[in-house]
Parts: C-alpha cells; structure tokens; sequence
C-alpha cells in the first residue's frame, strides 16, 4: 500500500466583516491533534470580495478566448495573498516542504479563489496539491461517507437538458477511460433528457459520479444548481435528500461554475460566498470528493481536463497528483497565458487515491457484508443488466448459489457477448464470465478480451450448479 504523502492543514474561520481565525496544523496530522497557534487575524473582508471578482472575471475573459492575461491574473493573486494571509500564516507557507495543502474553510470563505493566490514566486495551486474541506455548523451532524473500495461504479450524466452534443462526446471519452481502468466496475451512462427523478434513483447504485452539463445560479433565490431535463438539481434539494440518499464518493462536475458563485454583491460576507456552492452542498451531504468549476469552461477544454484526470486516477495516482496532471495538460496544450488551466478546483482531501484490491483483513468483513447485502437488493431488480452484474459481484464475492441468476438472465448475456454487442455490454459480459470462471476454479487473471461461446459458458454455470 503506498505510504501517505505529507500534507500541511490549515483551518480559516470567518470571525466577523474584519476578522478571521487560523489555526495552523502539523503536517501529515488528523485535524485534531494541532498546534495551538491559533490566531484571530485582521481581514478587509470587502477588498478581498473585490480582488475575488477581478479573479473570475480574468478568467471569464480567458474563457472567451483572450489570451495575454497571465501577468493580470498573478497581480490580482498577489493583491489578494497580501490583503488576506497574515504574516505568521506566510512564513509557515514559505516553510512548507509537503506537496499537498488542504483548507478546511468557513462557507462563508468559500469564494475566495484560494489555489489563485500568488505569493510572489507561484500560485498556491500550482506550487501545492491543493483540497478544500468545508466546516460544519456546529449543530449538524456529520455526514455519512460511502466506502470507497474498488471496484468501483461509475455513472456519467451527459447533457441532461438536452441541448449540449458536446457534452455527449466527453461522456463517450469519459466512459472508455473508466472502463479501461482496473479499479473500476460497471460504468453506467446516461445522456440526454435524464430528469431528477432518475438522477435520484441511480446516485445510491454508484461510487462516481461524472456530470456534463450545465450550472445555474438563480438570482432570485441566490442559488446554484445543476440543470435536469424537468428542473433544476438545487442546493436546497441536495440538503433535503442528505442522510436519505447515499451520495457517492466522488462527483466530478464539468459544468459552469459548479464550485461556487462569487457573483453576489448585496454584503462583504455574500460577496465572497455567493450562492451556496453547489461543491459545498455535496460535501456536506457525504461526498468525500468534489472537481468543480470555478468559472465556464470551453467544451475541448472541460474534456481534455476530464480525460487527463481518470486516467490519472484510474492508474491510482492521488486525487491530487491528478489534478494536478491535468492542469499541467492544459497549460502545455494552450499555454500559461491563456489561463485555461485555472477553473478546476477540489474540494476534499488531495491524498487520496483509489487503493488497488489488497488482502483480507477481519477489519474488511463490515464492508464485504454491506457490499452483499446491496448486490443482493440488486438480485431482485427489474433491470436485466442490473441483476446480471449484481450477480457476478456475489460471483467475486464467493458466493456460487448466484449462479441460477445468471441462468435466469442469460439471453441477455449471450446477447452481450455476441458480436452485434457494443463495446459497453462486451465488457459488461466479460465481468460476468470472469465472475463464472473464478467461481469454477478456473481462475483467470482479468475478463477476456474475446468472449467464449455461450455453449462454453452454459458448461461454466453447469459446472457451478454441479
């Protein structure tokens, strides 16, 4: 198991419209156990709303295709690092030698464009690994947290409302990459007219989610939302379904300004909050990990940043190292100038990283029995491909009695595996006999690339019922 990478943690609190509160905390440490050098610290909270929306407005500007716009960008980080950081805070940042930085922030701190800060030599985003946490209101109970242990599902929603074919095209590239990926499972996608409704029944099913499309902020109500095909996915619904609805881990959303909407103006407070950030709502709802958007992203560049991270990922590199991958992919392929590589952020714990299978411990049988008992569920369901791979997950579980499922459903295997399949259902035929040839102690080392006969696999499931 890799070890885990070195990390400094530091935790910022709105106090009041002039001050905030820092503590800073020793690398590599849990949150609790920190130095107690906590500080209330001076905080123009209007400059630095001011200096926040020059930030996206660059970006914006780059975003429409200016170029030339570097120098600008690390002026207005520079204003900010200075106006905002105390002096305490910026030595402990110079003396940092970790690779990753994570900042549990205050809501009301979320707008600030953190990883755009520029110390004089670099922008924090660039120079570290960076995640946000979120703090919560004392009164509300932490979430509960999916285990993230592969293989992992993965569900992609592409052009929900209908009206964005590009979209569609990131979620076929996005699909390949994750199903060529070993620490990832089923890959379900869902692309055009998708309404809330069946959103809300797939999250629970699945372990990623990848979203493509578009971002809302309503002025009316000071939201951000997700636009579906019947309405929109807002904040306020994510709250409401929090704790009824298993939330994935990971949401990756490559929509305009997922993370969070600095574009209010009415106080200091709500100008650099905004709107409650859509990224802040599913981390507080349970998910572990969040790619958003701080500003509109162009359609080649939300795609190219999208591939760049799965791969990264999905070769188990940290979320971090992945992001980071990305950003560097984009400002080799348009350059530095065009500032195309400065709109995703992350919200979440930049260490960590999808482990590849390990050995069984007795700390593992908790998460094995929680496993069962959802593809059992899923044994039952009046989905034909949902059965068919729940039973090959109890399969890989050990579980022979599931053969007679796969008996049950397997015209639609043989439909799979024939050579009319798309490439989707030949893979999703491939997990399945895996599944069948494991269990019949034949052992193979990962599903064939060319399907047997169905006469052959009719002969595995014989051998398994014997």
């Amino acid at each position: 198991m890799p070890a885990t990478e070195p990390k400094v943690t530091l935790q910022v609190l709105w106090q009041s419209e002039d001050t905030i509160r820092v503590t800073p905390f020793k690398e590599g440490s849990a949150l609790e156990s920190t130095i107690k050098t906590s500080r209330t610290c001076p905080f123009h909270s209007g400059l630095v709303a001011d200096r926040s929306r020059e930030v996206l407005a660059l970006l914006a500007r780059a975003n429409a295709g200016q170029d030339g716009l570097l120098d600008e960008l690390v002026a207005a980080g520079q204003a900010i690092y200075v106006d905002l950081l105390p002096s305490f805070l910026k030595e402990k940042l110079q003396e940092a030698r970790g690779p990753n930085l994570v900042l549990h922030l205050d809501k009301p701190l979320t707008g600030i464009p953190w990883e755009l800060l520029h110390d004089g030599d670099e922008f924090l985003g660039r120079r570290f690994r960076m995640g946000r946490l979120v703090t919560m209101d004392a009164e509300r109970s932490p979430p509960m947290q999916r285990r993230m242990e592969p293989p992992l599902s993965a569900l992609i929603v592409a052009d929900p409302s209908g009206d964005l074919p590009a979209a569609q095209q990131e979620a076929a590239e996005v699909e390949r990459i994750l199903e060529d990926s070993p620490a990832i499972g089923p890959v379900t996608t869902l692309t055009g007219r998708v309404t809330l409704r069946t959103l809300r029944d797939e999250l629970p099913k699945h372990d990623i989610l990848h979203y493509a499309g578009h971002a809302d902020f309503d002025a009316a109500t000071g939201e951000a939302q997700l636009r579906m095909a019947d309405g929109p996915l807002t904040t306020k619904l994510i709250d409401q379904v929090a704790g009824r609805v298993d939330f994935p881990g990971l949401v990756f959303l490559n929509a305009c300004s997922s993370a969070e909407d600095t574009r209010a103006t009415s106080t200091s407070r709500n100008a650099m909050a905004g709107p409650a950030g859509v990224a802040s709502s599913l981390l507080l709802a349970g998910v572990r990990h969040v790619v958003g958007t701080l500003w509109e992203v162009r359609d080649e560049v939300a795609r190219s940043f999208a591939k760049s991270f799965h791969h990264g990922l999905g070769a188990s590199e940290t979320i971090g190292a992945s992001m980071e991958r990305a950003r560097n992919a984009l400002a080799g392929k348009y350059g530095e100038d065009r500032l195309l590589w400065a709109d995703h952020l992350l919200y979440g714990d930049p260490t960590w990283r999808i482990e590849p299978p390990r050995n069984l411990t007795f700390d593992d049988m908790d998460v094995l029995d929680g496993l069962e008992a959802r593809y059992r569920a899923e044994l039952f369901s009046k989905d034909g491909p949902t059965r068919l791979l729940a039973a090959a997950m109890l399969l890989r579980l050990g579980d022979r009695s599931v053969a007679s499922a796969v008996r049950r459903d397997f015209p639609l295997l043989e439909r799979w595996m024939s050579a009319s399949a798309t490439r989707k259902e030949r893979r999703q035929a491939g997990l399945v006999v895996h599944a069948l040839a494991t269990a019949a102690g034949l052992c193979p080392v990962e599903p064939p690339d060319e399907m047997p006969d169905p006469d052959s696999v009719k002969r595995l499931l014989e051998r398994l019922a014997g």
